[in-house]
């Protein structure tokens, strides 16, 4: 990952245990998480901050 994909104020390469959120969400700016059986939808909101709704 370079440094223009973790973001403004990140540096140097990233952590294993870190994604970009770009990366996550892909164009469409939406992912769907299965968690113990419930579905939430993880999406980048108009504000461009991250929101996690059921």
């Amino acid at each position: 990952m370079t440094d223009a994909t973790r973001g403004p104020g990140l540096t140097g390469p990233a952590r294993p245990d870190e994604v970009s959120s770009s990366t996550l969400l892909g164009s469409k700016g939406e992912l769907t998480i299965i968690h113990n059986g419930e579905r939430y939808t993880l999406r980048i909101t108009a504000n461009k901050k991250l929101i996690l709704t059921k």
